[in-house]
């Protein structure tokens, strides 16, 4: 159950803020995309004539990761998400928001989702417009280990890992939107592969897959349509979605290795029993080898989207 949420004091941006006026560089933009990494540079790649804003964490790296997101004519913007002037000045500037950032690793709290939507929301009071819709890119491991079982969006979560539990929490946040007036937006990413994202490195070390018996079911996606069904919801979608952000034909794990491995002429990686495995890969990777689920996106369907690649099997024959 969603309760209903009072703003307190100290989650209430000052009327001042937001009713000064913004210097014109600070224009609100069509889409603002909190977190630029691989995927959000993708979307400024694909969508050239889109007015983006890219944010970025300052720090030693800040000139380069400015001028690289300035090369695509996107506006950069160095902040930190985890301040509130900085998500404050993020929500000035933005009328859509697609959020790519991770949680906070390093606490089991994080509250700055929940201080978005409660700002957004305050914002949009003030100044009598609508607040910014909110697109929040999650991982499909918020199911937990489904034993190979079909799954969709209205399957109850049962996150196992850390990392999947701050994501449900990270998705519990941005649920007040529901309250508040804000769209919200949940996409839950498996696997993201693309020209720079396959395994090729792990399979030119000879890291061992689960023999089939054993293997797990998993789905993929490739990093071009993560960042055109990201645009697509922001736009189509209502005021709540929930939506798988995969491809159409889950596989093994090791059979997805194999696939890789053959179209690199590279030999396959040597496969063993569940617990030979478990002691020769790192915990991180085995958290990812131990769960198994096929999933189906209704919603991907339901909003009239369509992958540019339905499988990894169908990118590798376009890029042979």
């Amino acid at each position: 159950m969603i309760h209903q949420t009072t703003f307190r004091d100290s989650d209430k941006p000052s009327g001042s803020f937001f009713k000064r006026s913004l210097p014109r560089r600070f224009r609100r933009s069509n889409i603002s995309i909190a977190g630029c990494g691989q995927v959000g540079f993708v979307m400024l790649q694909t969508f050239p004539d889109q007015h983006f804003t890219a944010t970025y964490r300052p720090g030693a790296d800040t000139s380069a990761k400015r001028s690289a997101i300035a090369a695509h004519k996107a506006r950069p913007l160095a902040i930190d998400l985890n301040c509130k002037t900085g998500l404050l000045r993020l929500i000035a500037v933005s009328n859509r928001i697609v959020w790519m950032a991770p949680p906070n690793a390093q606490t089991n709290i994080d509250n700055t989702l929940k201080k978005l939507v409660l700002w957004a929301a305050s914002r949009a009071h003030a100044f009598d417009k609508p607040a910014p819709r909110i697109s929040y890119v999650s991982t499909t491991g918020v199911y937990g280990n489904a034993q190979g079982q079909w799954i969709n969006e209205y399957t109850p979560l049962n996150a196992q890992s850390d990392r999947a539990k701050r994501r449900v929490h990270a998705e519990t946040q941005l649920r007040l939107g529901l309250k508040h007036g804000v769209h919200v937006h949940l996409l839950r990413a498996p696997g993201i592969y693309g020209d720079q994202r396959l395994p090729v490195d792990r399979i030119k070390n000879g890291t061992p897959a689960l023999i089939a018996q054993d293997d797990a079911w998993s789905n993929h996606i490739h990093e071009l349509d993560l960042g055109r069904l990201c645009r697509w919801v922001n736009y189509t979608g209502g005021a709540f979605e929930v939506v798988n952000a995969c491809d159409a034909k889950p596989s093994k794990m090791g059979d997805y290795f194999d696939l890789v491995a053959d179209a690199f002429q590279l030999p396959r990686p040597p496969r063993f029993p569940r617990e030979q495995v478990k002691q020769m890969v790192s915990p991180m990777m085995w958290s990812f080898m131990s769960e198994s689920r096929r999933i189906e996106s209704l919603n991907q369907k339901k909003l009239g989207f369509h992958l540019r690649y339905p499988s990894v099997a169908d990118f590798l024959k376009a890029k042979a």
